[in-house]
């Protein structure tokens, strides 16, 4: 069931996303580049399967507080990887933001256990 319920998420997701963007104009290059189809692949796998099984290995073997805590890391981890290595611009707003998700997370990964 877990799988079926992700796979109906993102097939509909995928769905309605498609709708919207052709609704808008926009529409998929005739010739995809050799990037586009690496991005796609590394999103597959990595981003799909491989942490899709992680997940569900950290559901089964941990408190469900700290399997699910990484989705309060991520958005900071991923943050920091692209002033790293993108060269993005990261705003006040922002830096300002990221210690208090991080203190979240340790709060909700150490506190009390029911």
């Amino acid at each position: 069931p877990g799988v079926m319920a992700a796979a109906s998420q993102q097939i509909m997701g995928a769905v309605a996303l498609a709708v919207i963007g052709f609704g808008r104009g926009e529409r998929l290059p005739a010739v995809w580049t050799f990037d586009a189809i690496w991005s796609v692949a590394y999103l597959v796998i990595l981003g799909s399967f491989v942490a899709f099984t992680a997940y569900s290995w950290l559901l089964r073997n941990t408190r469900p507080a700290l399997a699910t805590s990484y989705a309060f890391v991520n958005p900071p981890l991923a943050v920091l990887l692209g002033a790293a290595l993108g060269a993005e611009t990261v705003g006040t707003a922002t830096w300002a933001a990221t210690p208090l998700i991080v203190a979240a997370v340790v709060l909700v990964v150490l506190g009390k256990k029911k």
